[in-house]
């Protein structure tokens, strides 16, 4: 996540980080807050892939009705197995990610 941040960093894209500990109705609180373009979850371990909390955050959309947008959701790290979820992106590694999330995919849903 450290290496994302600093990749999008360098590629201009304004960012938030929330470690570990963070409760999930606080990110979702946060998501619902602040509107962002995209929401990567990393899971360790499966002990630590919340699909609920993922499918949550997918489905949560802002603005006015008839205009409203959500984040795309980025699954990442090794927790995460078998098949991702309908409409969440699984990027394969770094170079994937910071391709998904750059600057020309700003607004762009997965």
């Amino acid at each position: 996540m450290e290496a994302l941040a600093a990749g999008l960093g360098g590629l201009g894209v304004p960012l938030r980080m929330f470690g570990a500990a963070v409760p999930a109705a606080a990110l979702d609180d946060a998501v619902r807050r602040t509107g962002p373009a995209a929401v990567v979850l990393w899971s360790q371990s499966r002990d630590t892939a919340d699909r609920r909390l993922a499918r949550a955050v997918a489905g949560r959309a802002w603005g006015v009705k008839g205009a409203r947008a959500g984040a795309r959701v980025l699954l990442a790290g090794p927790g995460w197995t078998g098949g991702t979820p309908n409409g969440m992106l699984r990027p394969r590694g770094l170079r994937e990610a910071l391709r998904l999330l750059g600057p020309d995919q700003e607004g762009r849903r997965g």
